[in-house]
């Protein structure tokens, strides 16, 4: 009897251990499972850090927010506090705000765990979250802004060499310093909340024949002349140039500055709808493009390669939907001789004890194109800036490259734009411009971008 209950004893204590064994086994496999499951710890992460946050908020005053020379666009006083904002139109929709009542939009929201907690106050009965400063040159941003103030459009400027945000403008804007009193009455206003400059893709009009440029010169055709007679008819559809002029026979240089609908239709059918997607999509078109401070998004569809899109498609109509910043991006890879770089707009974080603890850098995203081609690419900007009458610009008159597109949009109306760097020959800068629902044309746009590369130069 005595035998039987010590092996009932052992049976028992064996199963026990067997079971005790099993779940474990069952937790770390659902431990492992839901870090592996998209979403599950990464969603459980992103609440307990919005929880600390918030108690942080109460315990912390929040750190300021500066420009790259350490000019302050954002800061409070004591933890909890007021945000006070020092240009509360020109960033309202980039840094955005932060709000008792209304939470966090922009980069207050993106770095917000960052400004409530700097994990090292410097002073242990002041707690303080950490600083960021943005690449931003704050000077550069409120003249961008009051140059656009008054119409529906935006501004982008890149660091030609190392990808730095140096002004991302848009109108309309709104009083951030508001947004607590006035909140109702800034929502009845459309748009205010979407930056026309990295958030809103529209139709890039000629713009788009940098992109075209790139396929005929790497395809060596750029010498062979076309006749063109106005227009091109395709699958029954008859495409124009704009305002109906007809240039003729002319080749890839007069075609681009005189800015040719058919000349670039005709190349881009004869080279075909596959070859033009590959060259749309070396610029990364159609992709989702992951910043440090948002995803910009394009739309880039030939449907088929049906040729009546692809014509279309060839000089910026068609399907294609950009934003500035993405043009600016274009652009810049033509003025850094091929290689695009990867846009950044903060510089760094630095933590209550004057530690920096994180720092932006340049990176490449991708190489666009060779030399060669850039190079040639170059040229044709040169001389299409000279025929708009902004050849210089700066004291020291500093050569400037442009292009401009004017992209109907089928109610009478046009999105103008004009995309630049400069110098032209070295380049250093890079300025996108556009105006949403214009009767203007992109060329209209050059007193903007002047002003501003005047600003640039003649401060350096």
């Amino acid at each position: 009897m005595k035998k039987n209950r010590i092996n009932f004893l052992r049976r028992t204590q064996l199963l026990q251990s067997a079971t005790l064994i099993c779940v474990i086994l069952m937790i770390i496999s659902l431990v492992r499972v839901s870090a592996l499951l998209p979403g599950v710890s990464k969603e459980a992460d992103k609440k307990k850090s919005q929880a600390k946050a918030k108690i942080y908020e109460k315990e912390y005053v929040r750190g300021s927010i500066l420009d790259r020379n350490g000019n302050t666009i954002a800061f409070s006083q004591k933890p909890g506090g007021a945000r006070t904002y020092s240009h509360p139109y020109a960033f309202s929709n980039l840094v955005g705000y932060w709000s008792k009542i209304y939470g966090t939009y922009g980069v207050e929201k993106t770095m917000n765990e960052e400004l409530v907690h700097s994990n090292c106050g410097a002073n242990p009965k002041q707690k303080k979250g950490a600083d960021v400063s943005l690449t931003i040159d704050a000077a550069l941003q409120e003249r961008a802004y009051k140059d656009i103030e008054k119409y529906k459009g935006s501004v982008a400027v890149l660091d030609a060499k190392t990808g730095e945000i140096l002004a991302l403008a848009s109108s309309p804007s709104f009083n951030v310093s508001e947004i607590e009193d006035k909140w109702k009455k800034i929502n009845e206003k459309e748009g205010v909340f979407l930056s026309n400059a990295y958030q809103n893709p529209v139709a890039p009009g000629s713009v788009f024949k940098l992109i075209t440029s790139k396929e005929i010169v790497e395809a060596g055709i750029e010498r062979e002349e076309v006749e063109d007679t106005g227009s091109i008819t395709v699958n029954g559809q008859t495409i124009r140039n704009y305002g109906g002029k007809a240039y003729g026979s002319i080749s890839f240089r007069e075609g681009f500055v005189k800015s040719s609908n058919v000349y670039f239709m005709n190349r881009a059918l004869k080279l075909g709808g596959l070859r033009l997607y590959k060259t749309g999509k070396s610029f990364l078109l159609g992709e989702d493009i992951s910043l440090d401070f948002a995803t910009i998004h394009s739309n880039f569809d030939l449907k088929g390669y049906e040729d009546n899109v692809v014509a279309t498609t060839a000089f910026g109509q068609g399907e294609t939907l950009v934003t500035p910043l993405q043009m600016a991006m274009v652009t810049q890879s033509i003025a850094n001789d091929g290689v695009m770089l990867k846009p950044y707009l903060f510089k760094s974080v630095v933590n209550g004890k004057g530690q920096t603890t994180a720092e932006g850098k340049s990176e490449k995203l991708v190489e666009t194109m060779d030399t060669d081609t850039a190079q040639e690419i170059k040229e044709a900007m040169k001389a299409a800036a000279q025929s708009y009458g902004m050849s210089t610009v700066g004291e020291k008159e500093y050569s400037i490259a442009a292009k401009t597109g004017t992209a109907e949009r089928g109610d009478g109306t046009n999105n103008a734009w004009l995309v630049t760097f400069a110098p032209a020959d070295n380049p250093q800068y890079v300025i996108v411009a556009n105006r949403l629902k214009t009767t203007e044309i992109g060329k209209t746009l050059a007193p903007v971008v002047e002003d501003l590369y005047n600003t640039l130069f003649d401060a350096n």
